[in-house]
């Protein structure tokens, strides 16, 4: 347990305090302001369900690369999004990402598992 010694919680401050999620522009700011070596994000958050998605997304992915902060996403929930009608595409549905249930991942904007710190 000697190793978490070494790990300092830094709670970050978005400007938008009636809203649960931290713009890509403010975690730049918040990230790179600070030198965050890490950071721990539960997508969809607890306890809202609101969650980083698309474009947004994928500006966090892109932040954390150019700082080079490792992204650890907990993504458990990930692929329990119901705010939408399901339409079975055998029924005549859509059969792609536009279709109801939806996963949202942060992997889908890694572009090197290798070198990417997500």
């Amino acid at each position: 347990l000697g190793l978490f010694m070494r790990i300092t919680p830094s709670p970050l401050l978005h400007r938008n305090v009636d809203g649960a999620l931290m713009s890509s522009e403010d975690f730049r700011f918040e990230a790179g302001g600070r030198g965050l070596g890490a950071m721990l994000l539960s997508n969809p958050s607890n306890p809202t369900g609101q969650s980083l998605e698309g474009e947004e997304l994928e500006n966090y992915v892109k932040i954390a690369r150019e700082l080079g902060t490792a992204l650890l996403m907990d993504e458990f929930y990930s692929h329990y999004y119901y705010d939408g009608e399901v339409v079975d595409p055998e029924d005549g549905g859509v059969d792609d990402e536009t279709n109801w249930p939806k996963t949202v991942s942060s992997s889908q904007y890694v572009e090197d598992v290798n070198e990417d710190p997500v």
